[in-house]
């Protein structure tokens, strides 16, 4: 016979469920976890803004040395990226070449940076060769500036000024020779931009201080 004390209500150990305080941890967690998410994908997209310090970055050119972009700081950088396989990049680059071979002497630098992975890595040498390019190459083979820039395809090219702020951005091609395409970095390749960034004392002849 069944002990009835042991089946008595009273005696019985009520079942125990999660507390609902671990339920609105575990709930809370969640939501976290969730917004942490969305907010690095959202931030991953998020173009770089006009008027910002453009990302620094180091990379090597194809003779491997190491390049940085803070060490042009008081030059204007024409930050150009693109690829041995973007047929876009291939239309664009002659006109580049012409823009270094006119504006250089003015102090304009421009760092052409390939995002040519691993598998096409070797193509960027006779890439450069048959355009006859001059200005540095650089490569990126693991991806690093596509992070800091937030590239979305190529080419992509950045203005920056003496300062290293970012002063123009530019989706997809452009003809480099034409005027209307170069109004920023004339602006900042004139002698009168370096004066206004010049103290009072400076820009002034003597006779007007």
């Amino acid at each position: 016979m069944t002990d009835p004390i042991n089946q008595s209500p009273a005696n019985t150990a009520p079942r125990t469920g999660p507390s609902r305080t671990l339920v609105v941890i575990a709930a809370a967690a969640i939501l976290g976890v969730m917004f942490l998410v969305v907010w690095l994908q959202s931030s991953k997209y998020e173009p770089l803004v006009v008027g910002k310090e453009a990302p620094d970055f180091q990379l090597p050119d194809l003779n491997e040395k190491q390049l940085r972009l803070s060490d042009y700081r008081g030059k204007v950088v024409f930050l150009n990226f693109w690829a041995t396989w973007c047929k876009p990049c291939r239309e664009e680059m002659p006109s580049m070449e012409v823009l270094y071979k006119n504006f250089e002497k003015d102090g304009l630098v421009i760092l052409a940076v390939s995002i040519d992975r691993v598998t096409t890595k070797k193509e960027i040498p006779p890439f450069v060769k048959g355009l006859n390019l001059t200005f540095p190459v650089l490569v990126d083979s693991w991806g690093q500036t596509d992070k800091r820039y937030k590239l979305m395809g190529v080419p992509e090219t950045y203005i920056i000024d003496q300062q290293g702020v970012l002063r123009e951005k530019v989706i997809g091609p452009r003809d480099w020779t034409r005027l209307d395409n170069l109004k920023v970095l004339t602006q900042l390749l004139k002698p009168a931009e370096k004066a206004a960034h010049a103290t009072p004392t400076q820009a002034l002849p003597t006779s007007q201080r």
